[in-house]
């Protein structure tokens, strides 16, 4: 029985990957549309920026807080002079709060999902929803090594 619901779970989950990749993979633009800034309120930079963002909703599973916890991990590992002098931010946004709703839209989410986007301002220059981190969750290293190149292919 356990092993039915299991399947069944994995199943659920592959087929929200797939749509989400669809998804992504059919938007005509990656940047998002200026009527919808996801900037934080605040003074505008003049370099450009990286933000990796994890949206959540309020429930979360198991498998959610081990993607925040290595993505958290991976950063730690590798880009702490980045964070530290504010060219990469690390960002955890529950969706379903009635400010952050917009995101939903703005990166056509369908479910919880890992983020990066360059800005400059309030201006997203692109973004990127990292797909991979579900079929990773499982594989530690190779989470956190996925993760850290693409933070990387950012910021250079």
């Amino acid at each position: 029985m356990r092993t039915r619901i299991r399947m069944t779970m994995l199943a659920v989950l592959a087929i929200v990957t797939v749509a989400g990749l669809a998804l992504w993979l059919s938007a005509e633009n990656s940047a998002v549309s200026s009527s919808e800034p996801v900037a934080d309120k605040g003074a505008a930079s003049t370099e450009p920026e990286v933000v990796l963002y994890y949206f959540h909703g309020t429930r979360r599973c198991n498998t959610c807080r081990t993607i925040e916890s290595y993505t958290q991990q991976a950063l730690e590992k590798n880009f702490d002079d980045q964070l530290e002098a504010g060219t990469l931010q690390w960002k955890v946004i529950n969706t379903e709060e009635p400010d952050n709703e917009h995101f939903v839209t703005d990166f056509e989410l369908v479910s919880s999902s890992l983020v990066l986007v360059e800005r400059k301002g309030e201006d997203v220059l692109r973004h990127e929803v990292l797909q991979e981190a579900w079929t990773l969750v499982r594989d530690e290293p190779r989470f956190i090594e996925y993760v850290q190149k693409s933070v990387q292919g950012y910021l250079e």
